[in-house]
């Protein structure tokens, strides 16, 4: 593998660089993400609210 080239950063840009990522482990720190919910089965809930009844009963009537 190729080590990276690294960019030149003036001492301003480089200290602005230190500030952001401390101020960004800080948050983090302080503000943790949420954790997310657990997975449910899908519910036979339809989008509309209501099954759409002609689809239904069309695919009843084949078998």
């Amino acid at each position: 593998m190729v080590a990276p080239i690294l960019p030149h950063l003036s001492p301003e840009q480089r200290e602005r660089l230190e500030q952001l990522a401390d101020a960004a482990r800080l948050r983090a720190a302080l503000f943790p993400s949420p954790k997310p919910m657990p997975a449910r089965r899908r519910s036979r809930q339809y989008p509309g609210g209501r099954p759409n009844l002609w689809r239904t009963a069309r695919g009843r009537r084949r078998g």
